[in-house]
């Protein structure tokens, strides 16, 4: 199916009179802009690729790193920059707060943001996004948000709506008052990351409505941003030092913030910079060269696995002692693992029954009579499949072809096909019909001075028996049986497979993922996550959410 890719434009952030900007590490610049309105702007610029170059969020420490001011969680947890982080009830982050792997707060619903809300994650190789999705609990993820395919390993909530997705504006801008505000945004390439603080409510900075933050992250080349915490809560700290004026005149406590790591020299206990890594049974972790602990899986009965470059330990219970796949515990029950966590889930919450074919486990439609990863033709004709569990259908004669059933499979192929989709044979008259992926095709052997072989085509005498490409693995197969196409291959259509899949029993809301319990976290590992490896606001809320002072 053609589709058209977006135009990526990337831009250095407009030149100002009254900017000042000053280098603070290696990938990590400071600047402070000051203009007519008047506005006070001070922002940090972080390039994410540089490795001595980490991310850590609030973890669930009351006075040090949550429920406390920006400038004493930067103390406690020697970041080279802090900003503050989420909205709060005054003690508690309003959306999903993840530190170092380790989930403490859920991601949120909104009901007059289309049950929505937005936050910013990283995972521990800091490949970072900016967001707002569904709840836990509703459609977008099941369980923590450190399982695949998300990884966060840091994350702080955000604004409810964007304010920038995909370098265009959102109309998420709910107020049109100018108050402080801080923000958060990366730019088209996914490694440049932007803190801003911006002052408000004195003689001397004006602040910015929703709109006007919204058009400063647009024109610093952000392409997803979202607004923090703001108000008296916006406070900027860069080694140590605050950097903004905040409007209550005083530091106040907020409840979770973003800090950036820095690391003069790489702790040579790294096997990555940032990220995380099997050494046998123990399981090593460290974030922008800042060695984070090391936890032996075996002591809690469980290995260490890898995925690339990432690292987890996997739970004894999870079928054949892999990280990832499914088993049927009955016909309506399943286990499941991802990235080594264990659940189990009832299909039939769904309507849906557990089965296991050669591709596996998966809860599935009931009209996949041969397994969750099957294909058939139905008694109409129909070409019928089934990916992991999920049943759809296509009209193989509305394309002129005919569905084609083996062992578990089918595929639509043109009529003349002499034995299936991928098949060839010598006709009586010594010509090679042929079939790769149902498309038919004719040769005339003797045309060509060659004669027709049943295995290696149209060949020199005497010679022949190897399959020609793509027919290889059709060789060995009975009469009948096909190779199952995903789409009408050679018809220029789709048979427009459904696009959500269950995959191996995960979307299960019946019985959430099941973790291990906190104590039974190897020493200094806990629930953290890694991906790579590497060389060396505004005062005024939403109606639901409470106002601040």
């Amino acid at each position: 199916m053609p589709f058209a890719l977006p135009l990526v434009l990337c831009f250095a952030p407009s030149a100002h009179a009254g900017d000042t900007w000053k280098n603070i590490r290696s990938g990590v610049d400071y600047l402070h802009r000051t203009t007519s309105g008047p506005q006070d702007i001070y922002a940090v610029r972080v390039d994410l690729t540089v490795p001595n170059v980490g991310l850590h969020a609030s973890a669930d420490a009351d006075g040090t790193e949550r429920h406390t001011n920006t400038s004493t969680f930067a103390d406690s947890t020697d970041v080279l920059v802090a900003i503050n982080g989420d909205w709060s009830d005054g003690r508690t982050p309003v959306g999903m707060a993840i530190s170092d792997g380790s989930q403490w707060h859920s991601h949120i619903t909104d009901d007059t943001l289309g049950g929505r809300w937005g936050f910013f994650a990283c995972t521990a190789t800091k490949s970072c996004t900016v967001s707002a999705e569904l709840p836990l609990d509703t459609a977008w993820w099941f369980s923590s948000p450190t399982i695949a395919p998300y990884r966060y390993f840091q994350a702080v909530g955000a604004n409810g709506e964007i304010l920038v997705s995909n370098g265009a504006a959102e109309s998420g801008c709910y107020d049109s008052a100018r108050n402080p505000r801080s923000a958060i945004c990366l730019e088209a390439d996914g490694t440049t990351l932007w803190l801003l603080a911006i002052d408000g409510r004195t003689s001397s900075a004006a602040g910015m409505t929703c709109d006007e933050t919204r058009d400063l992250l647009l024109e610093l080349g952000c392409w997803s941003g979202a607004m923090l915490d703001g108000g008296g809560s916006t406070t900027l700290v860069i080694e140590g030092e605050v950097k903004n004026n905040p409007s209550d005149g005083s530091l106040r406590a907020v409840a979770n913030h973003l800090g950036i790591v820095y690391s003069d020299t790489l702790d040579a206990r790294c096997a990555v910079s940032s990220g995380r890594w099997c050494e046998g049974t123990v399981l090593g972790t460290c974030q922008g060269g800042r060695y984070l602990g090391a936890g032996d899986c075996a002591a809690y009965g469980a290995g260490c696995e890898e995925d690339g470059d990432y690292a987890y330990c996997v739970d004894p219970r999870c079928p054949d002692g892999s990280g990832s796949g499914a088993r049927c515990l009955d016909g309506s029950s399943i286990a499941s693992c991802n990235d080594g966590q264990y659940s189990e889930g009832d299909c039939g919450v769904f309507g849906l029954s557990c089965g296991t074919d050669a591709g596996g486990s998966a809860c599935m439609d009931p009209r996949c009579v041969a397994g969750p990863n099957s294909g058939f033709c139905t008694e109409s004709g129909l070409y019928a499949a089934c990916a992991a569990g999920v049943y759809s259908e296509g009209d193989c004669a509305a394309y002129g072809l005919e569905c084609w059933q083996g062992a578990g499979t089918a595929a639509c192929a043109d009529a003349r096909c002499p034995n299936g989709p991928d098949s060839q044979a010598c006709t009586a008259e010594g010509a090679l019909d042929s079939c790769v992926g149902g498309v038919y095709a004719s040769r005339d052997c003797a045309a060509e001075g060659l004669v027709c072989d049943e295995a290696g085509g149209c060949v020199e005498e005497g010679e022949g028996g190897s399959l020609p490409p793509g027919l290889e693995d059709s060789a060995s197969e009975p009469p009948g049986k096909v190779t199952p196409l995903d789409s009408l291959r050679g018809c220029g259509a789709e048979l427009g497979l459904a696009a959500l899949v269950l995959p191996l029993g995960t979307a299960l809301r019946a019985r959430r993922r099941q973790k291990v319990p906190a104590t039974a976290s190897p020493p200094g590992v806990g629930n953290k996550r890694a991906d790579t490896r590497a060389s060396a606001a505004a005062e005024s809320r939403p109606s639901s959410t409470p106002p601040a002072t």
